[in-house]
This record gives C-alpha cells, sequence and structure tokens, in this order.
C-alpha cells in the first residue's frame, strides 16, 4: 500500500538551495509526486529565493506554508475583524471568526437567561464567538466557554466569571477596574488590556497577557503579569510560575488561530485537548517519527485543522470515538 512521505523540511531547504545528495534528491521528487500542492509549494519557494537572491531560510518556508495552507483547508468566506485603535501593532492577520455572534448589552437583556440574581449567562457555544461588553472591551470565547457578566457591570466596577478560555481586549478605564473571576473562584485584575486565561474546574489555569499589565490574585496575594509573559498557576500546590510567551499565541483566540512553536506530537495533542475539549491518545511511535512543528494555523474546525496537521507534519491520526482520537 501507498505510504504518504511527510515533508522534511531540512532536506527541502538544501533541494532548493542545490546541497542535497542524490538519495535526498529521491526523497524531495517523490514527495513532489505525492499531491499537486507540494509543487505549488516548491515553485512559491523558489520564484521567492529567485527574487530575494539568496538562499532559502527555514522561516520563510514557514510562512509559504502557512499561506498555502490557508488555501487548502479554509472554510467558508469569513469576515475580517479589524481593530481601530491598538496599544500593539501587528499586521498581515486573517482576524476572522467563525459564525461570530456579536452581543449588545441591550440584547444581552432582552435574551437574559438568568444563573443567579447577580449575573446574566452567556450560553456556551461549540464554537468560537465574540461579545461586546458595553464599555466596548471585546471578549473572545473559546469553544465551549461560558461566560456570565454581572448586572451591576460598570457601576462602581467591570465584573465578569469565566469558565472555559477566553482572550479579553479590555478598555481602559482608570475609576473602574476589570475583573475575571475564574472557574476557581480566582481572581485577574486589570484597567485596560489584552490579555488570555484558561480557566476550568479542578484544572489549573494559565494567564498569557499581550499587552498591558495584568494581576492574578489568589487569596491574599497578586501575582503580576506583563505583556509577553505567562503565568502558570498549579491548583494542587498552591503555586504560580511565570515564563515567556509569545504575543501570537496569546493572541490566538483573537486571531482565530492555533500557534505552536517547536512542538511534538504530544505537545501538538495537548493544546489539541483543550481547545476543542476532546482526548487524544499519543502513541510513543508518534513522538519519534515526526519532526518539530513551528507554525499559526487558521481554526477552521477540528477536522480539517487535522487534515492541515498531516500534511504539514506527516502526523497520521483515526477516531476510536466521536470525542477519542489517536496519533500515531
Amino acid at each position: 500500500m501507498y505510504k504518504k512521505i511527510a515533508v522534511n523540511w531540512e532536506i527541502l531547504i538544501k533541494y532548493l538551495n542545490k546541497e542535497t545528495t542524490e538519495a535526498e534528491n529521491a526523497e524531495v521528487e517523490t514527495w513532489l509526486g505525492e499531491r499537486p500542492e507540494n509543487k505549488l509549494l516548491l515553485q512559491h519557494l523558489q520564484e521567492r529565493s529567485q527574487k530575494a537572491n539568496e538562499p532559502v531560510k527555514d522561516e520563510v518556508i514557514h510562512t509559504e506554508w502557512v499561506k498555502l495552507l490557508d488555501k487548502m483547508y479554509a472554510g467558508p468566506k469569513q469576515i475580517k475583524q479589524t481593530k481601530v485603535s491598538r496599544l500593539y501593532a501587528w499586521a498581515g492577520v486573517a482576524a476572522s471568526l467563525v459564525l461570530v455572534c456579536c452581543f449588545t448589552w441591550y440584547s444581552l437583556q432582552r435574551k437574559k437567561e438568568a444563573y443567579d440574581s447577580n449575573y446574566t449567562l452567556i450560553k456556551k457555544s461549540p464554537l468560537r464567538k465574540k461579545v461586546a461588553l458595553p464599555d466596548g472591551t471585546q471578549v473572545y470565547l473559546g469553544p465551549d466557554a461560558a461566560l456570565e457578566v454581572s448586572n451591576a457591570y460598570g457601576e462602581a466596577k467591570r465584573e465578569v466569571r469565566l469558565h472555559g478560555e477566553a482572550f479579553f481586549d479590555v478598555k481602559h478605564d482608570a475609576k473602574r477596574s476589570f475583573i475575571v473571576r475564574t472557574a476557581n473562584n480566582l481572581q485577574v485584575n486589570v484597567l485596560g488590556t489584552s490579555f488570555n486565561v484558561y480557566s476550568h474546574k479542578g484544572v489549573s489555569e494559565h494567564i498569557k497577557v499581550a499587552t498591558g499589565l495584568v494581576g492574578f490574585v489568589e487569596g491574599k496575594r497578586t501575582y503580576f503579569i506583563k505583556a509577553g509573559e505567562q503565568l502558570n498557576y498549579n491548583l494542587t500546590a498552591h503555586t504560580a510560575q511565570k515564563q515567556a510567551v509569545n504575543v501570537q499565541e496569546a493572541e490566538s483566540l483573537l486571531n482565530g488561530t492555533l500557534y505552536f512553536s517547536k512542538s511534538n506530537a504530544s505537545q501538538i495533542a495537548n493544546k489539541l485537548e483543550q481547545y476543542y475539549h476532546i482526548k487524544i491518545e499519543v502513541e510513543p511511535s508518534a513522538d519519534k517519527k515526526y519532526s518539530l512543528f513551528s507554525g499559526e494555523m487558521q481554526d477552521n474546525g477540528l477536522d480539517k485543522l487535522l487534515e492541515g496537521l498531516n500534511y504539514a507534519t506527516g502526523i497520521h491520526y483515526k477516531y476510536k470515538n466521536p470525542q477519542t482520537i489517536i496519533f500515531y
């Protein structure tokens, strides 16, 4: 039976720069014959190399691959989201959201579903959705995330509760702080900034900051997280650790993408599990068989994303049942 050969970026770079051996040439030729898209990618890279009049570099391959993959596995045409005033610069990002639902304060009141007497519940959705709060703050909810908005929002303070994952782009207001209460009854305080919160009941929490400064409150202690940092809070040990984070990763929900940086099969599986709330079993051979992957992929649904990952990394997958996938 014919076996698909995964892309080997190092050999492809050498091939473009005419540095390959005969055996490596044969491997690339076999890969080129697998599907038309492979030849198209090579053609784009050759044209770019000739225009630049310099050897092809690794980051160029990733850039061209992402462009091609968006065309190959794009879903229905989507609405491009633009932002009038941003505190940080970014360009060339297709900030499209699948089936975007924009809520105004008035529609929240009309379609109100009482969670309790103090909060209005915005129900879960299997897809990402955008929520506009009355002060202009934008919230991008991940799949199956729920947001509860205080009925006193905007009076003395601006308070919401989060169950799941969301990206907050908070309108600055020096007089009224913005408070996110997490599923584990912890608290995130800001005045005006943009950040991502991952919060599920009984699970350790993560905060990734894109712009500004965020305060994470646990008991009587506050941890401050600045732009380009991620805080991981271990719920069992009650400890917090900070690490550097790529702003593109922090903004992934805003941009409707999943960001990977030198990720193996297990790390890719972990991100998909968190994002889509599914179970992925990784066979031991998967991490050994495939090289590390870096790239940013548009979220056009789990099936299309799996197809794209298979093309980019060679990772094979199959459904064990509707909620469990096997990487092999």
